[in-house]
Formats: structure tokens, C-alpha cells, sequence
């Protein structure tokens, strides 16, 4: 029979729906062979703009620097886009047969959408990156995201549903009763990025491109060519979290943002 996917990771035969969790390029790569075949494509409203032309995203990561070398990005941002069919808005999506349900799950990226699927009577709770599977986070010192408060209250949110099987973004599929532990892992996760980048703040302001050169070279990435690219919103997420949280001082030192410890 005809088939439902969300995110694709390659191309299938007889899939005539896809829907996407968010606007970047290791989401949605294969969407577009599958819309030549016939798939009709649903994404989240504010992805919209990043699905259909890349560019967008790693211009808006980079400060909006026209012509930057994609050598310089992470190809997780990478490559071509596709036209969107359906704008996704949180609530309940009619897919022939199928129930779904789509939340809204912001942190990772502003628009970024969780789906309920019910399937064979199992229901898949399908997080995208707003939740990462226990590997990816153990390999990766910083973690994308655009909002680190958001991403907390995601995380809250997403623990109450109810649902047989999580599948998380860059992990495998789990039971429910061991997708509490992957939720609890993401959230200790986001509050040790926190404790790391409090760690490099100093009684001298320091500005965010300051904060990501000395954590660059404290997780062992100063070499990167590509790392700045998932460094640079992720580490101004954060400290944005720390100041809300009291645990950080932001000041405006010549016209610059800066940081200093609390």
C-alpha cells in the first residue's frame, strides 16, 4: 500500500506522503527525488523558507554573509532544496488512512514539529532533533539549537505524551519506558552545554565569537573548518539561556554584545 514517512533517510518505492520535522538538509535530501515520484510534500510553516532553498539557513547561521564558502558549513545544511505542498500548523493532519498529529517542538529550530503516528496500531512519537538519540549525544560536546530555553520546555512537553515508540532524531527507535531515560539524557545534556560555556565566561566581557573560539579549542575542535557553523547560534542560544537564568551578565561594550560571568 501506499506509505506515510517522516524524514526521509533514502528514497522508497510507493510513498505518496512525507512530512518533515524542520528546515534542514539531513531531514529532507530524499523528499525531493520523492515528490519527481509523486510524494506530496508537508512541512512546518516557519521551515517552509529553509526546506525550499537551503541557502537561507546557513546564510542566517553565518550572519547572513552572501556567497559563504559551503565548506565551511556543516552538511547537515547542505544541498538541494524542494517545493513544499502543505504548510504543517500544530494539531491534528488528515493523510488518507493514517492519524497524525503534529506538535509543535521548538529549541532545535524555531519551527521545528514532532509527530504523533499511529500505525498498525503502535503510536510513534517521531521528535526530529528535538530529541537526539543517546549516542549522538554522547559523541557531540555541542548540540544545534537555536533556543535553549525553548528546547527545555519542548523536552517537558514531550515527556507527558502518551506513545508505544519514540524515534529520535540521529538515534535508534525505543519503547516508551526507555524514551523517559533519552528525554531525561537531552535535558542533562542541554544543562552540561550550559555548565561548559558558564565555565569559559570571565570577569572580562567576552564577546559570543570570543565564548566559541576558547570552547573550540577546550572540546578539541579548533581545527574544524565546519564546526563554527553549529557553534555559532548553539553557544548564543545558550548564553542567552544563562543570562534569563541569572547565571551570566550580558553588556553592550562599544556597540558589541558581550558576556560576562554572573
Amino acid at each position: 500500500s501506499d506509505k506515510l514517512v517522516v524524514d526521509p533517510s533514502r528514497v522508497l518505492d510507493r510513498v505518496n506522503t512525507v512530512l518533515l520535522t524542520h528546515g534542514h538538509v539531513d531531514h529532507f535530501r530524499y523528499a525531493g527525488p520523492l515528490r519527481e515520484k509523486g510524494a506530496t510534500i508537508y512541512a512546518p510553516r516557519y521551515c517552509v523558507p529553509l526546506v525550499e532553498e537551503p541557502k537561507i539557513n546557513y546564510m542566517a547561521t553565518m550572519g547572513w554573509t552572501a556567497g559563504f564558502d559551503e565548506r565551511y558549513i556543516t552538511p547537515y545544511f547542505v544541498g538541494n532544496g524542494v517545493r513544499v505542498d502543505v504548510l504543517v500548523e500544530p494539531g491534528n493532519i488528515e493523510v488518507g488512512d493514517t492519524l497524525v498529529k503534529a506538535i509543535a517542538a521548538p529549541g532545535h529550530t524555531p519551527g521545528h514539529t514532532a509527530y504523533l503516528v499511529e500505525a498498525g496500531g503502535t503510536i510513534f512519537l517521531v521528535a526530529g532533533d528535538a530529541i537526539y538519540g543517546e549516542e549522538y549525544l554522547e559523541g557531540n560536546p555541542i548540540l544545534y539549537h537555536t533556543d535553549t530555553i525553548s528546547w527545555l520546555e519542548t523536552l517537558n512537553r514531550l515527556e507527558k505524551i502518551d506513545y508505544d515508540v519514540l524515534v529520535p532524531g540521529h538515534g535508534f527507535p525505543v519503547e516508551a519506558k526507555e524514551a523517559r531515560r533519552v528525554i531525561r539524557r537531552n535535558r542533562e545534556k542541554i544543562h552540561e552545554m550550559l555548565s561548559l560555556v558558564e565555565s569559559i565566561l570571565q570577569e572580562e566581557p567576552l564577546s559570543a565569537d570570543e565564548v566559541i573560539e576558547l570552547l573550540l579549542v577546550a572540546t578539541g575542535l579548533a581545527r574544524s573548518k565546519r564546526a563554527y557553523s553549529i557553534y555559532m547560534p548553539s553557544v548564543r542560544a545558550l548564553l542567552n539561556a544563562l543570562t534569563s537564568l541569572g547565571r551570566a551578565q550580558r553588556e553592550v561594550v562599544n556597540g558589541v554584545p558581550k558576556w560576562r560571568k554572573a
